[in-house]
């Protein structure tokens, strides 16, 4: 078959998660006999970019397009442009809101926002000002995360959700609002990150307010390095975790079944799992690890 083009906006470019995805788009390429191209928008704000190497692929005539959007509601008529020009399109991770979408693949992202709020109602003992670093605004993921959190958090009343912001997802800007959070809030008990890089930004700021490991209780989604290293020094209390090589592996497989014809799943899911520093020497991490060559 002709190329696979593998399409994705990453928070940053050379993010850890999207470094993982990539070794999953290569991985089902050569499982499933697809040649992939990746394509880096370079970040959520670069739309414009992502909408343009849209159109380019559209021009080459490929087969399917597996996409990571950069907006869920920007990207809309470039991919309906692929589909009624005969590509299939298979939404990785964060979905287009268009019906002519081929078929999606990705985390089940309300009840990653709800273990989070599990953990954290459980950790803060049902009490205490609690804040938001909820990552890229526009995006159905983000939503989902946030709603998630947020519903579960409901049962909780004396847990307060003192302040929230939606950014970009680099460190250094989540480390600014952070400070600022705990200029404003200097009793705040606990903080939702949307993933790893932006809770390293909220752990950089709290150590240098002086705080020490878990008096600020920190969860956050997806794992990395850096956010593991985080964890196993107390800094991070829990992660939750979606498989992000796997999901890449199943966007492209998807694809293919979806060019031969093959009538696939509007959605597929993978499985969240929660991860603390007790678990984390026990749980399956194989769909987070990049395959050795």
């Amino acid at each position: 078959m002709h190329p696979a083009r593998a399409i994705h906006g990453s928070g940053e470019a050379g993010d850890p998660y999207f470094k993982l995805k990539s070794c999953g788009y290569f991985a089902g390429g050569k499982k499933f006999g697809a040649g992939v191209t990746l394509f880096d928008a370079g970040g959520y704000g670069n739309l414009n970019r992502q909408v343009s190497q849209l159109e380019d692929v559209i021009q080459r005539k490929v087969n399917a397009i597996v996409l990571v959007p950069a907006s869920s509601v920007g990207t809309v008529p470039a991919v309906e442009k692929a589909v009624d020009a005969g590509i299939v399109v298979v939404n990785d991770g964060i979905a287009t809101k268009s019906p002519k979408v081929t078929g999606f693949v990705g985390e089940n992202s309300y009840l990653m926002g709800q273990l989070e709020a599990v953990y954290m109602a459980d950790a803060l003992g049902g009490k205490g000002k609690v804040v938001m670093l909820s990552g890229p605004s526009g995006l159905d993921l983000t939503n989902f995360r946030v709603n998630g959190f947020k519903d579960y958090m409901k049962y909780y009343p004396d847990i307060k959700i003192v302040a929230e912001k939606f950014s970009g997802t680099a460190s250094a800007e989540a480390l600014n609002i952070m400070q600022d959070y705990l200029q404003s809030f200097p009793d705040v008990r606990g903080v939702y990150t949307f993933n790893g890089p932006i809770a390293i930004g909220a752990v950089q700021a709290l150590r240098a307010a002086g705080k020490k490991p878990g008096q600020v209780i920190v969860t956050t989604l997806d794992l990395e390095d850096e956010t593991k290293r985080l964890i196993q020094e107390g800094w991070v209390q829990m992660t939750a975790i979606s498989q992000p090589v796997q999901m890449a592996a199943l966007a492209v497989e998807m694809a293919v079944r979806a060019v031969k014809g093959e009538k696939i799943p509007a959605e597929t899911l993978t499985q969240s799992t929660m991860v603390t520093k007790s678990t984390l020497s026990t749980v399956d991490l194989s769909g987070q690890t990049c395959p050795k060559p």
